[in-house]
């Protein structure tokens, strides 16, 4: 599949920190959208279906982490692929949903791909 036929959602309510890997992503070729919040991102989910990767960090404000989104989007849309990040301590593997990957910020939006391929 050619990046550019991936769709990815950006999950990451730290703008600089959104703005550089939504940037990086679509240098490499990849359809990018991004949300600030959970709650956004399954708005943005619901209304485009073709979503292929989620990228979510874990601490973000609102009603729903990064893990909760995690695993929501897992039961609403099971085909997404989705890599969870974080800056803090990695959850507990049993924690995550299944067919999911952790990832240890900082990361490059060329890290994220290599773990997506």
């Amino acid at each position: 599949m050619r990046n550019d036929a991936i769709k990815v959602l950006v999950v990451e309510d730290e703008a600089i920190i959104r703005m550089d890997l939504v940037l990086g992503l679509e240098e490499l070729g990849y359809d990018v959208i991004e949300a600030n919040s959970a709650d956004a991102a399954l708005n943005l989910l619901e209304a485009r279906h073709e979503i292929d990767l989620l990228i979510t960090d874990i601490d973000m404000p609102g009603k729903m982490d990064g893990v909760g989104l995690a695993h929501e989007v897992r039961r609403r849309f099971s085909a997404c692929q989705i890599i969870i990040m974080s800056g803090h301590a990695a959850p507990e593997t049993l924690d995550l949903p299944k067919r999911s990957a952790f990832v240890s910020k900082p990361i490059s939006p060329g890290e994220l791909a290599a773990a997506f391929t």
